[in-house]
């Protein structure tokens, strides 16, 4: 019995060599593919776990970065009608001293540089906030990976995030100043008797615009932000000095400037679309026939609508208004309690889509480095 299992074992031998070293090769080869099907869960696990720390600190970085903005950008309007106080000429107007023209003339020039000083503090503290909120977000995110070999530390970054303080006090001081002398431009020769439309309104904010960006002698308030926030800074420390320096570079990138001026542009339409309320509601029909209410329709200029609405539709760009009926409720935009012009502006650009991007693509790349 033994003699044939062996004469069969002779007889297969190479069979059963062949069939050892197949399943042999099967076995190492599932037991590699395990090891490395293990290795690739892990490494994907690794890279999700990353991936959603990364989200929710970038997440808690715009938070912090709306917060500050918001705060800030309440004392930097306070800051603007402070500078720029309309409360002692309307006493003085209401008073009705002698000077009423020359009281008037004043109350346009302020009114409007509000507006305008407006527009541009809060667009470069957005912009700039959100530049260095997200540099040292990405800084403290990569310095959380790496932390035998932080970046930055606590002292570090108290004093680059103060750098803003400087364009919350004189920068703005010389923001107005800069302002005012291209308001006084556009808006002395308008008289104050003058019929004034929505238009005309609109290309007072526009004229004022350019003038800005024509600028030789200030320069441009947009390509001046790297002056408002690091040209009074001395730079005595390496890390510091590295760190402004990309701030610089970032400020004066065609990008970062295509989305201020898009955020500035973007900002005046917003100022025009509450002046236009203000037309709308200021408007009155011009002839006794233009709008007749009866019980179940409406005529209007001899045209029959029945069902009609007792609201018309009202074009707001043919309404005129005497330009110093306009000044105090154009005013009372800014001073209001809610809703107010400053509010919408800042409102807007926490939402603006393309500062948003900004923000997360300068995260990404500080993060990486």
């Amino acid at each position: 019995m033994f003699s044939s299992i062996r004469n069969f074992l002779q007889r297969h031998k190479r069979k059963f060599i062949i069939t050892g070293a197949v399943f042999g090769s099967l076995y190492l080869l599932m037991s590699y593919a395990q090891k490395r099907l293990r290795e690739w869960q892990e490494k994907e696990a690794k890279k999700f776990f990353d991936m959603t720390r990364k989200k929710q600190h970038f997440e808690s970085t715009e938070r912090t970065c709306n917060q500050t903005i918001l705060t800030l950008s309440k004392i930097v309007s306070e800051s603007i009608l402070s500078i720029l106080n309309t409360d002692e000429i309307v006493q003085k107007l209401q008073d009705n001293t002698d000077s009423k023209l020359t009281l008037w003339e004043q109350m346009k020039i302020m009114i409007f540089t509000r507006i305008c000083v407006l527009v541009y503090a809060l667009t470069i503290l957005n912009v700039t906030l959100r530049v260095q909120l997200n540099i040292i977000g990405g800084y403290l995110y990569r310095d959380s990976m790496h932390e035998d070999d932080p970046l930055i530390d606590s002292g570090l970054q108290a004093k680059y995030l103060s750098l803003c303080h400087h364009f919350v006090g004189p920068g703005v001081e010389d923001l107005v100043r800069q302002i005012e002398k291209a308001v006084k431009r556009v808006v002395e020769p308008i008289s104050l008797k003058k019929k004034i439309t929505l238009q005309e309104v609109e290309q007072v904010f526009w004229s004022v615009q350019t003038i800005l960006c024509t600028d030789t002698n200030n320069g441009d308030p947009v390509k001046k932000m790297v002056h408002y926030l690091v040209g009074h800074t001395e730079v005595t420390e390496a890390k510091f000095d590295t760190i402004v320096k990309e701030t610089m570079d970032i400020l004066e990138s065609d990008e970062v400037m295509s989305v201020t001026m898009a955020a500035v542009s973007s900002n005046f339409s917003t100022v025009v679309d509450e002046v236009a309320t203000l037309f709308a509601s200021k408007w009155v029909p011009t002839k006794k026939n233009h709008l007749e209410v009866l019980e179940d329709h409406v005529v209007t200029n001899g045209a029959l609508k029945l069902g009609g609405s007792t609201d018309p539709f009202v074009d707001v760009n043919k309404v005129e208004m005497h330009f110093v009926k306009l000044l105090p409720v154009v005013n009372e935009l800014i001073t209001k309690k809610s809703n107010n012009i400053p509010d919408l502006i800042t409102h807007h650009l926490t939402l603006n889509e393309k500062l948003k991007v900004l923000g997360a693509n300068i995260y990404e790349v500080f993060s990486n480095i």
